[in-house]
């Protein structure tokens, strides 16, 4: 239940934490928010994914001050993604484009929650270009979007 690199360079960078209102998980796509807090991506057109989360912390967890975060250091890493269970990725997946689920349980251990996931259903905002299908419960894809140089793409299905 997580992203995980398959091909291409990636670093380790460490960023804080101190809003204990955002439970990260490791493996979850991370974004900052606007007081330069991790925090998980929200499926919203807005958000800019830095890189994946390399460490859980729970809503309860003290402050954080050095949580890694594994960053892409090419615009093409493909990463291991599973799929929510809503729909299960087909060959003609690939080439699409999808968002992160945000759906699911309220615990560092449980549900489709954080970011780490993909809804091969939901192209409203699109977040992942995926480039392969592993089966129906896995993919491989590009986080099309970043929160180091903008958008690779248009922010919503239609182009605008």
């Amino acid at each position: 239940m997580s992203f995980i690199r398959l091909r291409g360079k990636t670093k380790l960078m460490h960023f804080r934490n101190t809003d204990t209102t955002n439970q990260l998980r490791d493996g979850g796509l991370v974004q900052l928010d606007d007081s330069a807090n991790l925090e998980p991506v929200r499926n919203d057109s807005t958000d800019r994914p830095l890189g994946v989360c390399r460490m859980n912390v729970g809503l309860t967890d003290s402050t954080q001050l050095s949580i890694p975060v594994e960053v892409p250091v090419e615009n093409a890493v493909e990463w291991l993604i599973d799929t929510d269970s809503d729909a299960g990725a087909v060959d003609s997946d690939v080439g699409r484009y999808c968002a992160v689920d945000t759906t699911g349980g309220g615990s560092v251990s449980a549900g489709d929650s954080c970011g780490t996931r993909v809804d091969v259903s939901d192209t409203a905002i699109r977040q992942i270009f995926i480039t392969g299908v592993i089966s129906a419960s896995r993919i491989v894809g590009v986080i099309a979007k970043s929160g180091f140089n903008g958008p690779v793409v248009s922010d919503t299905a239609t182009g605008a």
